[in-house]
């Protein structure tokens, strides 16, 4: 018997495995499970060349040996359930990848397809039309301002009362009231339209007025016009006037029914009045709402250069640029707005056409408003409880100067309150505005401000300040 062994099934050799040689990989098999068992018979096996070289070997127990055999590792079996659902949820993966690699691959496509659609017509300056050609539509004038073009006027408040006012308002109006559909800037026009606005016919050869913002406050906006009778023309735009809201656009025609403008000084609180226009754009054109006076001199916004009139006359989108007219017909305001928000009601503001008359006048002549005056500044309200809270005086905060400002030169600051224009008192923007509106480019104004104390060691103080006004076409 071998050192280290017992009668051959007894207890092992305290360390075997340090007399053990794997000839087979020539190191030791660290961690491979060890059997102590008879050795494989004679066969050519690796395990018995490695371990047994006699050949007449026979069983008994003195030829029980330690050697290594690796056991091999046996997976435990899955259930036929499980192996089922796993192919079940390898088959669903596959599927839905497949489909959204088709889906994507489609949708790219399509959406490829629809981008060329949507494009924009692309323009050749020197290429006609094939489908202009087809197209009974008067191309666009080539004309600008014109110090000899049509100046218009108001007249005198005429009409009458009664049942048939409505209908007679509109009989004699709505020939001069057109539709206004807006395309892009740009020198052709697009597949899709920037909006559909109303106009008002102001003379015979094609002059029209609307509102800046119905033809994108902008010169180069591609304009059709749709008259009551359905004829369309290619539009010019003679001049824009943001602070306003008021346009002016040419189109070549002759004998248009041209509005007549009544004086909107007369007009009164509870006077009957009627908004014409194309309410939700060209769909419902020449429609008409009835209403009345509800307020005049209505200031909307900081701007204060157009004091509104307000009416309960439904104003809906479309209907901008529209007429509002008296019992006559005759066109007392330019529909512009309505006060949307939750719970308000009938509550629409027109620019009063005596407002509409100076400024188309002048937009006609000279393409812009050529005579108002500015400081090149901006500001905003002190009212009364912050002139209370703060001990200032109330007026109109500097809340930017410009660099082509006059006031740049002077000794006024941001933050300064101008409390009077030439010894007049101001106390809010609007009111600011409304005086500096009386005065023209080249006048010179005396402004009084009032600055506040910036440390502890200083004092608040008033002060005045000299300017010319500059020119307002910006």
């Amino acid at each position: 018997m071998p050192d280290g062994f017992n009668d051959g099934f007894g207890g092992m050799n305290e360390h075997p495995q340090n007399n053990i040689e794997n000839n087979d990989t020539g190191h030791f098999e660290q961690g491979a499970p060890m059997r102590y068992e008879r050795p494989p018979a004679a066969n050519g096996s690796p395990y018995y060349n490695n371990f047994v070289n006699d050949a007449n070997v026979n069983n008994a127990a003195n030829n029980m040996q330690y050697y290594y055999r690796p056991v091999p590792h046996e997976h435990p079996k899955r259930s036929g359930m499980t192996g089922f659902f796993l192919w079940v949820i390898s088959l669903v993966f596959v599927a839905m990848s497949v489909y959204l690699i088709f889906n994507i691959s489609h949708r790219t496509k399509l959406e490829e397809e629809l981008s060329k659609k949507e494009s924009y017509i692309p323009f050749n300056e020197n290429v006609e039309s094939s489908y202009a050609a087809d197209v009974s539509i008067p191309k666009a004038p080539d004309v600008s301002a014109d110090p000899d073009g049509p100046q218009i006027s108001t007249h005198e408040t005429i009409g009458e009362t009664g049942s048939n006012a409505a209908n007679t308002a509109f009989k004699n109006a709505s020939p001069s009231v057109v539709c206004i559909t807006a395309y892009p800037s740009g020198a052709d026009y697009t597949v899709s339209q920037s909006g559909e606005g109303s106009g008002i016919i102001i003379s015979d050869d094609g002059y029209i007025a609307t509102n800046s913002h119905v033809v994108n406050d902008n010169t180069g906006t591609g304009v059709v016009i749709t008259l009551s009778d359905g004829e369309q023309y290619l539009g010019t735009i003679i001049g824009v006037d943001k602070k306003t809201d008021i346009a002016v656009i040419k189109i070549s025609a002759e004998g248009l029914s041209a509005a007549d403008f009544a004086n909107s000084d007369t007009l009164f609180v509870g006077q009957d009045v009627y908004a014409i226009g194309n309410p939700g754009g060209s769909a419902f054109s020449n429609s008409l709402t009835k209403g009345t006076v509800s307020a005049v001199n209505r200031i909307l916004s900081t701007n204060g250069y157009v004091k509104y009139i307000q009416t309960d006359a439904a104003i809906n989108p479309g209907n901008s640029g529209g007429a509002l007219v008296n019992n006559a017909g005759q066109v007392i305001g330019m529909n512009t707005s309505k006060l949307v928000a939750t719970d308000y009601e009938g509550m629409g503001f027109s620019i009063p056409s005596n407002k509409v008359v100076e400024i188309v006048n002048k937009l006609i002549k000279y393409g812009y408003v050529n005579d108002r005056g500015t400081l090149g500044i901006e500001g905003t309200t002190c009212n009364l409880y912050q002139s209370r809270k703060n001990n200032v005086p109330q007026g109109m905060v500097i809340t930017n100067i410009y660099s082509y400002s006059p006031l740049s030169d002077t000794s006024a600051k941001i933050k300064d309150i101008i409390t009077e224009i030439n010894g007049v008192e101001v106390k809010t923007s609007y009111e600011f505005i409304d005086q500096l509106s009386r005065y023209k480019p080249g006048d010179e104004v005396t402004l009084k401000l009032f600055r506040s104390a910036t440390k502890i060691s200083e004092r608040p103080f008033s002060f005045e300040v000299k300017v010319r006004l500059i020119d307002d076409n910006l």
